[in-house]
Parts: structure tokens; sequence; C-alpha cells
């Protein structure tokens, strides 16, 4: 209930523009492979084979946050994945921007799902009722639209589902 309370505060003082954020100039290629170092025992525990390609890349916003987005994304990506399925997260510099991709071999999110797993409360699999709140997704993009970036994410039922941040650098 705790983590509920916090996560609808955060929203609130993004939705009011009150949520503090820091503005540092730091290697975001550090918060991807720091994130995850601190999810592989649950990749591990799950058997779901985690890839990084992250080189230097420095971007200016607020590592903790950010970090939180990236963990996030990696946690949904390993939670609703197969046995021995795969996760693939790649940064790169494309345009002037920081892009990210979390990529899974999961079960993929259906079409209709699609337009809503960035709202609030919206959980697309209704049989993961311990599964959270639904406001991880939502936090996510909060965060990454404070830092003037973009979240999206595509997927294919069955075949997988890729989150993709883009940030400026």
């Amino acid at each position: 209930m705790r983590r509920l309370i916090e996560s609808l505060l955060e929203l609130t003082r993004f939705d009011a523009g009150q949520e503090v954020l820091k503005r540092l100039r730091f290697d975001f290629s550090k918060v991807v492979l720091d994130s995850a170092d601190m999810v592989q025992t649950l990749a591990d525990e799950r058997r779901v084979k985690m890839s990084v390609d992250a080189g230097r890349l420095e971007i200016t916003g607020d590592p903790e946050r950010l970090g939180q987005v990236v963990t996030n994304l990696l946690t949904n990506a390993i939670q609703y994945n197969h046995p021995e399925g795969e996760v693939r997260v790649k940064l790169e510099s494309q345009d002037g921007l920081a892009v990210l991709t979390v990529a899974d071999t999961g079960k993929g999110i259906a079409p209709g799902d699609l337009p809503h797993v960035f709202d609030r409360f919206y959980r697309a699999d209704q049989s993961r009722t311990g599964a959270g709140a639904g406001l991880g997704l939502a936090i996510c993009k909060a965060i990454v639209e404070a830092h003037g970036g973009t979240i999206d994410v595509s997927s294919e039922v069955n075949a997988g589902t890729i989150f993709t941040v883009r940030l400026p650098v």
C-alpha cells in the first residue's frame, strides 16, 4: 500500500511540475549497465538471458530517475518473458539522441492493449493481480518526458516487445 501511495504521489508531482529532477552530465551507459546488474538475479531465477550493448554515451539529466526507468523496463521484460527467453538491451546515439531499446522474446502485448500500456492503473494481463498496480510504465513515461524525451512500445503477440526511449544528449 505504501508503494502504491508513493507512486501516486510521484505521478501527481510530475503532473503539477513539482518533481525536481537533477540536471547532471553523466554516462548513461553506466546507468544502463548498473540497472542490468541489479536485475540479473531476477533474470537468472527466471532463466532469461540478458545481453547489453551500451557504449559510453553522455547525456544531461537525473541519473537516479533514468535508472528507475531502465530498471522498470528490464524488470518487465524479464517478468513477462518465457523461461529460456532473452532480453536484449542496446544504447546508441542516433541523430543527436540517446536511443535505448529494451527488447524481449516474451508473450507480447495484444494490439488492443498497446495504446494503453502507459495509462495509469492499466494492466494488460488481468490474471497477474499481484504483479503491481499498473503505475510503473506511467511513471517511466513521466520521467522520460520530464527529460524532454519520448518512450514508445511495439509488440507482437507470442514474439516479444520492444520499448524504445529517446533522450536528448
